[in-house]
């Protein structure tokens, strides 16, 4: 028998029309937003297999054949390049475009002799400038470190001076600790303590009481046997975890208790279930983000997006349309530059003007 046959765990309403009291209220509100949440992760967890199945199958193909299409276009405009009719200032914002294309695809590039063959393209085009100027500026840093260690002296007061900032901050850390337990915890923190040990407490009163019923070990049918090792598993999970609501649900699943003798519970008591319970609900809502975060770091999503588990597949069919028109342009784009040659001139006066578009009027190729 499972879970799911049974009523879930809920204080019913009072009979005559009077009202649940606070601690009633606040439980079933826990309950409906833990439920809520699994719900939500449960949705977030499908959604998100069917999406890497689909990704697999569609989008990875797809990404590939881009990344071909890229590297036959940089290996195109590179045999252009030293085309004698081009200017000087063309000749440059032709290597750009190589380079630049080169910086964002090499490391997509699968195939290793195929990536350094594209590496020497990138360096060939000024790709390796910017590392270079990286490089000189490390060497004049160890330089200048060097000039500083240039007296033993200096580094023997420097080293001195460390060694004794580092025994005064050990000595302030000490000192820290002892008066940390030194100082007696308020009222407030003495209340936190005793209300968390006491919750603590309830949920372990609840795993005594099935373990008691459920132990499997002095029982002689094989089949109840089995059928209490696998509800003690259960238990034993639910506890570990510190899943207070499960372990109400077991006990009412085993007909340990009834949802009367939920109502019936002191304010008190429900009190220390429901701090359990507000610590269980925080714990889904942070699964269920980081189930969010994983999914967008996968796959390259902006972590800003706000999305829900129904849409994921829309924002994959969009997905698609764009690398399959991405390929259709580059396609056509190669096509017309081996057709005719002289459209490279043209070629790179579409790339100069997109450029300023995205820089302003400033033409850095003039």
């Amino acid at each position: 028998m499972t879970a799911a046959r049974h009523a879930p765990v809920r204080i019913p309403a009072a009979h005559h029309g009077a009202p649940l009291g606070g601690q009633q209220k606040t439980f079933n509100h826990h309950i409906e937003q833990i439920a809520r949440q699994r719900e939500l992760l449960a949705d977030w967890q499908q959604a998100i297999d069917a999406y890497r199945e689909r990704h697999a199958r569609e989008a990875v193909p797809l990404q590939r054949a881009y990344v071909a299409l890229v590297a036959e276009l940089v290996r195109h405009l590179d045999a252009q390049s030293s085309d004698k009719r081009l200017a000087k200032s063309e000749r440059r914002a032709l290597s750009e475009a190589i380079a630049g294309r080169l910086t964002m695809l090499i490391d997509a590039v699968p195939d290793e002799a195929t990536r350094a063959g594209l590496q020497e393209i990138h360096d060939r085009h000024g790709g390796s400038d910017s590392d270079a100027g990286e490089a000189e500026g490390g060497d004049m840093a160890g330089q200048e470190c060097d000039a500083d260690m240039d007296s033993p002296e200096d580094f023997m007061r420097r080293l001195d001076e460390q060694m004794q900032a580092r025994k005064e901050e050990a000595e302030r850390q000490r000192e820290a600790h002892r008066a940390t337990r030194r100082r007696k915890p308020g009222a407030r923190e003495r209340k936190a303590r005793e209300a968390a040990a006491q919750a603590t407490q309830s949920v372990r009163e609840i795993y005594r009481k099935l373990a008691s019923q459920l132990h499997p070990d002095r029982e002689t049918d094989p089949a109840e046997r089995e059928r209490k090792t696998a509800l003690m598993q259960r238990v034993n999970q639910a506890y570990a975890a510190n899943r207070l609501l499960d372990l109400l649900q077991l006990q009412l699943e085993i007909e340990q208790i009834t949802p009367d003798h939920i109502a019936g519970l002191s304010e008190e008591r429900l009190a220390h279930y429901n701090r359990v319970l507000a610590e269980q609900l925080k714990e889904l809502q942070q699964e269920v983000r980081e189930v969010q975060g994983h999914f967008l770091r996968e796959f390259g999503l902006d972590p800003a997006r706000s999305l829900k588990p129904a849409n994921l597949m829309r924002e994959l069919r969009a997905h698609l349309q764009i690398i399959e028109y991405e390929n259709l342009q580059l396609r056509r784009e190669l096509n017309a530059l081996r057709a005719d040659p002289a459209a490279l001139k043209g070629w790179i006066q579409a790339e100069r003007q997109q450029r300023k578009a995205r820089h302003g009027d400033m033409d850095p190729w003039s």
